[in-house]
């Protein structure tokens, strides 16, 4: 870790102290509510972390300008930096490891593993799963700590570090919890850590899942959330199992049981959301859902109703450690797979906008996702020779290198990551 850590501080070191930087190559982006600002030779100007301009290299006036700051990234993609809507910073550990039913592979595996998450081993695995957010392209995200308060701390430091935009919040549990609470003791501590809330890293109200919680503590996690307005994260029906126990515990229907304690709102974030019928779904519209399809696989979970999702704000999820790595991109594939295989595929250009500005959307971050003027400079850089090796044919279109890298673009093909315009990761 400490070799991650001296990287990146030389990265940073080499920033320009002021003005405008400028970087040239191609730029690529989700524009407005749809399509794409394509520009073969294009470029961004970067002032304060911020973008001022981006679009064609040639000046409005038609002149060519080279700035006193420039960076010469041709032939590269410049794309957005990937939003991450859901992820369990202590399971890293666990990505690929004996998938079982969801109650048993969190109790056998899960569990124990975020016990550990506290104290020193805290702040150490969450720079590293910083770093690896990084190196696999992700600059935003809603994030899980352990339920112990210093790890919420430890991975808002860590956060704050690199600089990226996130929602973190420690699953609270009073009802099979791995420590020894009382549901007082669990709401006391979510009151204190929301202290921590700012606008670009958020303090998330979460409760783990229903039945992690009893009635009381989801009803406090409800007031909690609204009198500090602040943003909601759980998991709602992502197994059949799980949805029975659910109504044999409270007597409802999942989607209900979140209702009635006040957790559906414009500012909830449900992961998973699979066994929903249309009407539930209707009920979620003001919502935002993390679509987490490799988590999903793994477990033989099931698959999200794409067409149904619609209604509301949609992101991509990782969901490690149940997903085998921090690759969005690899999120995205393995949607388009099970959609296609379902008859619903989405097309490459409307996964890659749900793996940005749809994900920033979901969490209500209205200055990143996209490469906008005014946006915050959160951006990777792509090997295009990776995107389109030697001697395949020249994509013919903008929907043809948006297929391409939908389908080859991975940690391999991160060459570059900037957070705020400041270089986070470097691929020698």
């Amino acid at each position: 870790m400490k070799r991650a850590d001296s990287r990146q501080r030389a990265a940073s070191s080499r920033q320009p102290s002021g003005g405008t930087t400028t970087y040239r190559g191609h730029v690529l982006t989700p524009v407005d509510d749809c399509g794409w600002g394509d520009w073969n030779d294009g470029r961004l100007d970067v002032q304060d972390g911020r973008i001022v301009y981006a679009g064609p290299w040639k000046q409005r006036s038609g002149r060519a300008v080279t700035p006193r700051h420039y960076t010469d990234l041709r032939p590269h993609i410049l794309f957005p930096g990937l939003v991450d809507t859901h992820a369990h910073v202590p399971q890293l550990p666990i990505c690929g490891v004996h998938p079982e039913n969801l109650l048993e592979w969190l109790r056998k595996w899960t569990f124990p593993l975020e016990r550990r998450f506290r104290g020193e081993r805290a702040l150490t695995l969450s720079r590293d799963f910083m770093h690896e957010m990084l190196v696999q392209g992700t600059t935003t995200a809603a994030l899980y700590t352990s339920a112990w308060p210093d790890s919420v701390e430890a991975c808002f430091a860590a956060a704050e570090e690199v600089g990226i935009h996130a929602w973190i919040g420690p699953p609270l549990m009073d009802d099979g919890a791995y420590r020894p609470v009382t549901t007082k003791r669990v709401l006391d501590e979510a009151y204190a850590l929301a202290k921590l809330d700012r606008p670009k890293l958020r303090f998330a109200v979460t409760p783990r899942f229903a039945l992690s919680c009893t009635r009381e503590l989801l009803e406090g996690c409800g007031s909690l959330a609204r009198e500090k307005n602040l943003p909601v994260q759980t998991h709602l029906a992502e197994q059949q199992l799980e949805c029975q126990a659910v109504r044999e515990r409270f007597g409802q229907e999942y989607l209900e049981v979140y209702e009635e304690a006040g957790l559906v709102t414009p500012r909830s974030l449900f992961a998973h959301s699979i066994w929903l019928t249309a009407r539930e779904w209707q009920r979620l519209a003001p919502c935002a859902v993390a679509h987490c399809p490799t988590s999903n696989v793994f477990l033989g979970s099931g698959v999200m109703s794409w067409q149904r999702a619609q209604v509301a704000r949609v992101g991509l999820g990782s969901d490690v450690g149940a997903g085998p790595d921090l690759s969005v991109f690899r999120v995205a594939r393995m949607a388009w797979t099970v959609h296609l295989l379902d008859g619903h595929a989405p097309g490459p250009g409307e996964l890659l906008r749900t793996a940005t500005v749809g994900g920033a959307k979901a969490l209500g971050f209205d200055d990143v996702g996209s490469l906008e003027k005014g946006k915050a400079a959160d951006f990777i850089v792509l090997d295009a020779r990776h995107i389109v090796p030697a001697g395949a044919p020249t994509a013919e279109s903008t929907e043809d290198l948006l297929s391409r890298i939908l389908h080859r673009a991975g940690r391999s093909a991160v060459k570059q990551v900037y957070v705020a315009g400041v270089s986070r990761h470097e691929r020698r």
